[in-house]
């Protein structure tokens, strides 16, 4: 009778311990607590890539990027190949944003140790999409801002400063880019996303190591089923 009682605190324990790792505090807390504790942070610096996989395919040559960040908010990206992934990047708006849309944050006791705890943030679907949509949005609008070369040094030239109007050049960069814009919203008004968050935090200062971050994309792209996936990781220094 007492080896089983003892056997029973046993598994208990084994039980427990997992939990310890969080502490006191749910898991749903530590995510606020290193979200809350990230926004105090003056200056700080951070590296990740991002990337983007056709289908089910893993993302293949992620981009490489790194920053910092002042004053709390003014965000600072360089990178290898600077794009649309890792020019919007913002730490904390990650975060934030990963925070606001979490249906089920959840600690994950094998990856958890005395100084790290681990979490997994499952993202609302809605949430994620409307969320996603937006960032589309305006990841599109940084492309329509961006002129072509050629164009630019017709511009430079001259040629474009006449009576008659755009140019053929101006007019068919004009069309592609009411054309694209038409395909993304189509793809936005069937999309369809799946989010979720590995957010790793130091225990002891209860700010964030890292995240990594992946999404899956599903909608209709002319008239026929798609699916794609980003990636997302970062790593803080601080």
């Amino acid at each position: 009778m007492n080896s089983w009682k003892l056997w029973a605190v046993c598994c208990v324990c084994l039980v427990l311990s997992g939990c310890a790792y969080g502490g006191s505090r749910s898991p749903k807390e530590l995510l606020a607590l290193s979200v809350s504790g990230l926004s105090g942070v003056d200056r700080y610096t951070f590296s990740g890539d991002a990337g983007i996989g056709s289908g089910s395919q893993t993302v293949s040559n992620p981009v490489a990027f790194h920053g910092t960040v002042e004053d709390h908010k003014v965000v600072k990206v360089k990178g290898s190949s600077m794009n649309a992934l890792t020019s919007t990047v913002n730490p904390l708006e990650l975060l934030n944003s990963i925070k606001a849309a979490a249906v089920k944050t959840e600690l994950v006791p094998e990856e958890s140790n005395d100084e790290q705890t681990v979490l997994r943030v499952t993202s609302d679907p809605k949430h994620a999409a409307a969320k996603w949509a937006t960032q589309l949005r305006g990841e599109f609008g940084l492309l329509e801002k961006k002129v072509p070369a050629n164009l630019t040094a017709k511009q430079q030239g001259g040629q474009m400063h006449n009576a008659a109007g755009p140019s053929a050049l101006q007019e068919e960069w004009n069309g592609e880019i009411a054309r694209s814009k038409r395909e993304l919203e189509a793809m936005l008004s069937t999309m369809q996303v799946q989010s979720s968050c590995k957010l790793v935090i130091d225990r002891k200062k209860m700010l964030p190591r890292s995240l990594e971050e992946r999404t899956i994309f599903r909608y209709q792209a002319d008239g026929k089923p798609a699916e794609e996936n980003r990636m997302t990781r970062l790593n803080f220094n601080l």
